[in-house]
């Protein structure tokens, strides 16, 4: 006979089940969006460089967008512009962390794992101090969905573990819910920026 799941087990299976049933409504939202939304990225672009003082070493990861995310390419150029380093996040395989590839605005990029497209050649990882995370959605205490495989949540918690670092979401304004379901893995964002809001998510007492 079956043993009866543990309670902490139950729950997880019920997170991961709530989980997956806004991420299928929450993607097909989002690609109602792009399109309806014309000059999102340079309204977030906007909003980070007036948002965000920072040492002008600092260096920024950003992301390649797929699909439908909101694209931060033009908040990556001004940042470039105003000469941050950049890197890129670099994929392992399924339960690892990421690891970070510096990046000059431009430069030709080489198709990586799970569809994204990573900075080529074998230059050691770089740290970066300043993380900016797509989204599939977010809740207005700092909680975010995403692709459901778990990277940005141990890379982000693993990263501060070992420095200080900041991490901010991109998103149209309309990704936002009621509530994020949450399990005991999930790391919460120190920002958020949408075309039209600067989100500041301070740490709980």
């Amino acid at each position: 006979m079956a043993s009866a799941a543990s309670p902490q087990i139950r729950q997880s299976s019920l997170v991961d089940v709530a989980k997956a049933e806004m991420r299928s409504q929450m993607l097909k939202h989002r690609k109602t969006l792009r399109d309806a939304e014309a000059g999102a990225a340079e309204a977030i672009r906007d909003q980070v460089l007036a948002a965000l003082t920072v040492p002008e070493d600092a260096v920024f990861a950003g992301y390649v967008a797929i699909g439908d995310e909101l694209e931060p390419a033009p908040t990556m150029r001004a940042l470039s512009e105003r000469g941050h380093r950049l890197v890129l996040p670099v994929a392992g395989n399924a339960g690892e962390t990421m690891s970070f590839k510096e990046w000059t605005y431009g430069e030709r990029l080489v198709r990586g794992p799970y569809s994204t497209y990573v900075p080529g050649g074998e230059e050691s990882p770089v740290f970066p101090d300043i993380v900016i995370v797509p989204v599939v959605a977010f809740d207005a205490t700092g909680y975010r969905l995403g692709f459901g495989g778990g990277f940005y949540d141990r890379t982000l918690a693993q990263l501060r573990l070992e420095r200080k670092i900041a991490t901010y979401g991109i998103a149209y304004d309309e990704q936002e819910v009621p509530e994020i379901p949450r399990g005991p893995f999930d790391v919460r964002l120190d920002g958020l920026f949408t075309p039209t809001r600067t989100f500041d998510f301070p740490s709980p007492e």
